[in-house]
């Protein structure tokens, strides 16, 4: 197992390295939170000349490597261990492997292309390519609305148990993931054109946020967009969430978009993609611990 992780790392190393990129490497410790919808940080106390300060671990390392983007305008990657409070299952680890990446210049259909060459460099087969509204009617029958009333009447229609205070966001999320269920048995497949309201830190035109997602055996592997660089709308984005959970904002990782290119990032579970590589159906299959 181990020296089949090492070719697994190499691979995508030089994969990236034969493209362009140059690999960086940032800190595990941030003193903001990373502001992922969804995901919930790991809040440490930590001693500094004397002094106990809170920090956080990061959750992904895409404020620090943004920050180096917006100094150094290069394409760049990392292979970064990551930290998610209360997660654990066949899939979902607290501490996982993430290869992040941000091309300068690109938009998300390039981010798409560039992982179906990953794939097939590590013996994938071909991509299916479908938007989110092409996904949930092949697959669940079932149109996606922007109004809550009518979306649950959809889902209700479907035969979905929708509950009496579930918002729309709750709504979706939960066909979402009967969607991923329902791509066990397909190709490596793109769903992509989120509705903006789930466009994290994408951007967005004509109500459609600029991500995707991939799934591998109904496994989300990568979740990629086009970034929005205007930091009034990262601004405007950011304060929602932290108000929302109650968290510190990053005023740094803010400031840093007036200085950053059009590009495209994306971040891949490593241990995930591992795991599907091997054929296999949990983390626990792969893992390395004694």
């Amino acid at each position: 197992m181990l020296d089949l992780w090492d070719s697994f790392l190499n691979s995508v190393r030089d994969f990236f390295r034969s493209r362009g990129y140059i690999e960086v490497t940032t800190p595990l410790l941030l003193n903001f939170p990373n502001l992922d919808p969804n995901v919930e940080p790991v809040k440490v106390k930590v001693r500094i000349g004397g002094k106990e300060r809170t920090m956080w671990l990061q959750t992904s390392p895409e404020y620090s490597m943004k920050k180096i983007l917006a100094k150094y305008k290069k394409h760049i990657f990392q292979i970064a261990k990551c930290f998610r409070n209360n997660e654990w299952g066949k899939v979902h680890r607290v501490e996982f492997h993430m290869l992040e990446w941000y091309r300068v210049g690109a938009d998300y259909v390039y981010l798409m292309d560039e992982i179906e060459e990953l794939l097939k460099r590590l013996g994938f087969g071909e991509c299916k390519r479908l938007t989110v509204e092409e996904a949930f009617e092949r697959y669940l029958s079932l149109p996606i609305s922007k109004d809550p009333w009518e979306f649950r009447t959809n889902m209700e229609a479907c035969g979905y148990e929708v509950g009496e205070d579930d918002d729309w966001e709750t709504m979706f999320q939960r066909a979402y993931i009967e969607l991923a269920e329902r791509l066990k048995g397909e190709p490596p497949t793109f769903v992509f054109e989120f509705p903006e309201e789930l466009s994290a830190l994408a951007k967005v035109k004509g109500g459609k946020a600029e991500r995707f997602e991939l799934f591998i055996k109904g496994v989300e592997i990568a979740n990629g967009w086009t970034e929005e660089t205007d930091p009034k709308e990262v601004r405007r984005r950011l304060e929602r969430e932290a108000k929302k959970r109650n968290l510190p904002l990053d005023e740094e990782f803010i400031k840093a978009h007036e200085d950053m290119p059009e590009c495209a990032g994306c971040s891949i579970g490593l241990d995930r993609l591992f795991m599907v590589w091997l054929g296999k159906e949990s983390l626990e299959d792969v893992s390395f611990n004694l």
